[in-house]
């Protein structure tokens, strides 16, 4: 059975994780709600995809650093 798969990869600059929910306040509750109804690709099968993900982290890239530690939404 085809599906939709849906990738998000978005980058707030100068923003903390509170300040993005401040911003977004829907933004996160929309995601979380989204993840609830996702499945994986072929669940169960040898070829099964993690396609329930989704997650933050303060990235210093732009600086020449190190992303920070990997949060769950």
């Amino acid at each position: 059975m085809a599906g939709t798969r849906v990738n998000i990869d978005l980058f707030f600059k100068d923003k903390t994780p509170a300040q993005v929910n401040s911003d977004f306040p829907q933004l996160l509750p929309a995601i979380k709600a989204a993840k609830n109804k996702a499945t994986k690709i072929n669940e169960g099968l040898a070829n099964e995809e993690m396609t329930v993900t989704a997650n933050y982290h303060i990235c210093h890239h732009d600086t020449g650093g190190a992303c920070e530690a990997t949060h769950e939404i």
